[in-house]
């Protein structure tokens, strides 16, 4: 009835039957194995990790093998007489044929036994696969069987048969058995999302590889220390290094691909400096001398010891707007290591340069070991692989113990590439919102280095007030920011030592001293190249990188003064470099340290130079005419050699560094044994000159507040002030006036007077012109006047 409405399927299954052929087998290799191990008693050693006996197909050869691994097992030897013998004693003589089928199996010699071994041990799994084959066909005509448990039995009879060693060594056989177990725990570590059967899937691997859990966590972790490469030549290692320039997300802080742990004691601030640097890497901005290389970053924030309000309110008083947060920033609560997974998952769909991990202790708040135990740190571990695998940046933060060091295992502290030990300044000068930033630990850049900060608890931004021990300034200070300055205004170009001396007017010895300074800090990007014998070394290129055009050249553009300081001020700054001559009496007015902050850091810091005695001949960039600056900037004029030896720093000939544009003033030809200053003619101010003494108070024309001078640095004229509010600054004399409580100064034009500093000291001079910008004198056996003025407390009356 229903062959008319129904149709049969056209491909039908094959059941003929394969019983008429012989199973496969190889029996001449089974021979001789047997008569190699009844020849070579130490042939046996060689094979018996991996040839079992159920690989023989005879079953003689079966009975003969199992008795020479018996005798091997006990040391004895296995050669004809003792495998006859025990044969005999155990009753299996007659069985496998008597003596004579012994003796046939001799053979005269051994040296193929590992081949022959493989031939057996692969017949033998073409046999398991027929017999498999033929209970899966039953399994499948069992209709009282249901399906999960023939699926189940199917499993675990193809597992058997993929498991069968089939390798040359037992090395081979053991390295294969710990790859298959490794790669089932990765899988359950890195897809299984759900922590509860993960578990499961763990405690079914335990019990088929009848180990236990803790075997299998502890194995785990040891896989993640695993990380010793091959064997790698010279080639190799370029082709795998990609490029010998480190790369930054935040130029000397935020290298890329890394991971950073972030400690500090509770209440310090370290949650609000992690959301304070993810605003300067969305907005492409800076922190103090920190450049970052982009903008747009995407920010992944793990959140677990902050609410949800309570976040959102310290991101929005940061000043996150609503576009940042929804592009370019994601965040999750209540994550822990137990949920790997998850991360691995957000890694991949949202592609974040940077991670904040808040905090190591909430992450790990299910761990079972203690935070004194090595395991503690296996999260760690994991995300450094993952650092390298999706080419993203952690920051993991975490707490100080009570001597300050970070908290916990030190195995914490050598699982990360970078350490930072966030804590309060405890000077005697210091206020209660001042920080330290130490570079405790880096594999990036050089280490040990501390950072002043200062915390503003109204809007939760950080300033950055410079680093520790350079409070005083002076002008290594300001040559290094006029390079930062200099390569800030020409993103992705390289320049050479000898381009950035000609460009600032220094030596080409002391260009090359502080690059190699900001370039171990990592403040900017050096491009070396390896000497090659035979051909002239090439001189190293530093740059400062940018990824995205807009900002590649910005020295096209002028930049917004959205600083710290306000607009006045910003405009004040930007007033910089050296008078021109015949222009209009001005005062020199210098820039402080960086005051760029988390909350709004986008403007330039542009730096001033103070024109100083002339240097010694070593520190004076000698314009040879030979210079090509492929910028293509004005050149400096010849200098003499007629210095003052005691005079260490160098001039900085810059003008208009605030708007990107560095130009070089010539120097006269008329007078070579000075740099040029401003022109000493015109009306003096009605002002009096300060008497500059430590502890006196002075007005600031940069910070348009009082200043109090701590000590006093003649040589570069310039004193350490302490700033109300924004703490020590190096400034200029010129910078600093009188004030109600300041000294002033009696001195007037035509008095004699006596020179107390520099390469005149001890000289007897008379004043010719008292100006904003010092006192001008002429000596009484020279013609022309001195090139550089004097101040009121460098003079004293004859």
């Amino acid at each position: 009835m229903t062959q008319g409405i129904y149709s049969f399927p056209q491909e039908r299954i094959d059941f003929r039957d394969n019983s008429d052929k012989l199973p496969p087998c190889n029996i001449q290799a089974e021979e001789a194995i047997l008569g190699g191990i009844l020849l070579d008693p130490e042939a046996i050693y060689r094979i018996k990790d991996r040839l079992k006996p159920e690989h023989f197909y005879i079953s003689a050869h079966r009975d003969i093998y199992q008795a020479c691994l018996r005798l091997s097992n006990k040391s004895k030897e296995t050669d004809l007489l003792s495998v006859t013998s025990w044969l005999n004693d155990h009753g299996i003589l007659a069985r496998i044929g008597g003596r004579n089928k012994l003796a046939s199996l001799v053979t005269p010699t051994s040296v193929n036994i590992d081949h022959f071994a493989a031939l057996v041990i692969e017949k033998a799994i073409l046999r398991d696969v027929i017999r498999t084959g033929n209970e899966i066909s039953a399994l499948g005509y069992s209709t009282e069987v249901g399906l999960p448990e023939i699926i189940s039995s199917l499993t675990e009879k193809l597992k058997s048969i993929i498991d069968t060693p089939s390798f040359q060594t037992k090395e081979e056989n053991l390295r294969a058995q710990h790859t298959r177990l490794l790669n089932d725990l990765y899988s359950i570590y890195t897809t299984c999302v759900d922590p509860s059967f993960r578990f499961f899937r763990l405690h079914h691997l335990a019990n088929e590889s009848k180990v236990s859990i803790n075997f299998l966590e502890r194995f785990y972790l040891k896989s993640l220390t695993d990380q010793c490469s091959k064997l790698l030549n010279y080639e190799e290692l370029k082709e795998l290094a990609g490029s010998t320039v480190r790369e930054w997300l935040l130029n000397g802080l935020v290298p890329k691909s890394t991971t950073i742990l972030l400690a500090s004691d509770g209440g310090v601030g370290k949650t609000k400096l992690a959301y304070g640097i993810g605003k300067i890497l969305i907005q492409g901005s800076k922190f103090g001398p920190f450049q970052s290389t982009g903008e747009k970053r995407r920010i992944l924030y793990y959140q677990g010891d902050e609410s949800e309000g309570d976040m959102l309110q310290a991101l929005e008083t940061l000043g996150y707007s609503e576009s940042d947060i929804s592009k370019y920033v994601r965040v999750r609560f209540g994550w822990s290591a137990e949920n790997m997974p998850t991360l691995i998952q957000d890694l991949k769909e949202f592609q974040p340069e940077l991670v904040f991990i808040d905090s190591l202790s909430t992450a790990n708040r299910f761990s079972i070991y203690r935070e004194s135990e090595m395991e503690y740190a296996r999260p760690i571990l994991e995300m450094t692989g993952l650092a390298n695998q999706y080419k993203t940046t952690f920051v993991i933060v975490h707490h100080t113990n009570k001597e300050g060091g970070v908290r916990g295992t030190t195995a914490i502290r050598n699982a990360v590439s970078e350490v930072w030990t966030l804590s309060k300044d405890n000077s005697q000068t210091a206020t209660a919102y001042d920080r330290i930033l130490e570079i405790d630990k880096s594999r990036s850049r050089s280490s040990g280095k501390k950072y002043r900060l200062m915390f503003n608890s109204e809007d939760l931004s950080f300033t950055f007030l410079g680093e520790e021990g350079d409070e005083l300034g002076g002008p290594g200070q300001s040559a290094k920011d006029s390079t930062l300055e200099l390569l800030a205004s020409h993103r992705n170009i390289k320049f050479t030592s000898e381009e950035i001396a000609h460009r600032l007017g220094i030596s080409k010895a002391y260009a090359r001293r502080y690059l190699g300074e900001l370039s171990a800090d990592g403040l900017i990007s050096v491009e070396r190249h390896p000497a090659v014998k035979g051909e002239k070394a090439k001189p190293n290129n530093y740059f400062l990188a940018y990824e995205g055009s807009p900002k590649d050249h910005t020295s096209d553009q002028t930049p917004s003064n959205t600083g710290s300081i306000d607009s006045k001020e910003s405009q004040l700054h930007s007033k910089l470099g050296i008078k021109k001559r015949g222009s209009d009496p001005d005062q020199y007015e210098d820039q402080t340290q960086y005051l760029g902050t988390v909350s709004n850091t986008a403007s330039s810091d542009p730096q001033g130079a103070e024109n100083l005695e002339k240097m010694p001949s070593t520190e004076i960039l000698e314009d040879k005419g030979g210079v090509e600056d492929h910028l293509k900037l004005k050149g400096l004029s010849d200098n003499n050699n007629g210095s003052d030896p005691r005079t260490d720093p160098p001039p900085i000939l810059c003008e208009n560094i605030h708007n990107g544009q560095i130009a070089i003033e010539s120097l006269p030809d008329k007078d070579s044994g000075s740099f040029t200053q401003s022109d000493p003619g015109g009306d003096p101010s009605g002002d009096p000159l300060p008497l500059l003494q430590e502890k006196a108070s002075y007005w600031s024309a940069s910070f348009k507040r009082e200043v109090k001078i701590f000590q006093i640095f003649d040589e570069f004229s310039e004193a350490s002030c302490q700033v109300s509010g924004r703490g020590r600054f190096s400034l200029t004399f010129t910078d600093l006036q009188c004030c109600e409580q300041s000294p002033r100064s009696d001195l007037s034009v035509g008095d004699k007077v006596v020179i107390l500093v520099g390469k005149h000291k001890e000289t007897f001079a008379t004043i010719t012109d008292i100006r904003v910008d010092g006192i001008w004198l002429k000596c009484d056996d020279r013609k022309k006047r001195l090139a550089r003025p004097y101040f009121p407390h460098q003079l004293v009356k004859a």
